[in-house]
């Protein structure tokens, strides 16, 4: 992948009750910087949006997740919920998460959130004595993290969902070694 790249995604809502789904995976490995900067702006009632991003960062990488939700005074009955998730599989990756809603109404329903994790050692382990060596244990986890985010993908790109897979494989190899 590139070095660097940079997503700007901005939804306006402006039909009252319409609705969006924004859906994100990122791998970052090596020395790679991706940053995904989003905007959903609720401007009319009874509106829904739903925004979740997962990231995988590995070697000396960055994340960056700029995810704002912006909800004006006559959006009420607004539902939107937002959250970022990140597994870290080395020392030196980095997350830089900053969700952030702005609401001007006051019967909404808004929640956001950002959660970082590493690859849990127990886990691994246990796969180990489950009979999965620890490469295999960490190639499944990684695999597996993003997957509910994916499964669109698998039906409608197959190539695309296999290359996926096969840079989460290669991304939990190095992970050993990190």
């Amino acid at each position: 992948g590139a070095r660097a790249a940079r997503l700007n995604a901005a939804i306006a809502l402006q039909g009252e009750s319409s609705s969006c789904e924004l859906t994100g995976v990122m791998m970052a490995d090596e020395q790679q910087q991706l940053d995904l900067h989003s905007l959903i702006h609720h401007s009319v009632p009874s509106c829904k949006s739903k925004q979740q991003h997962k990231n995988m960062v590995g070697g000396s990488a960055e994340c960056i997740f700029k995810g704002s939700i912006v909800v004006d005074a006559a959006a009420q009955q607004t539902d939107s919920d937002q959250i970022m998730r990140s597994l870290l599989l080395s020392k030196k990756a980095k997350v830089k998460a900053m969700p952030s809603l702005q609401i001007k109404a006051d019967d909404v329903k808004c929640a956001h959130g950002a959660a970082l994790a590493q690859l849990d050692p127990e886990q691994v382990f246990y796969m180990a004595s489950r009979g999965l060596d620890g490469k295999d244990a960490r190639r499944l986890m990684l695999t597996g993290f993003p997957e509910d985010l994916l499964v669109g993908l698998k039906d409608t790109a197959p190539r695309a969902h296999q290359r996926v897979l096969e840079k989460l494989a290669s991304m939990a190899e190095r992970t050993v070694s990190e």
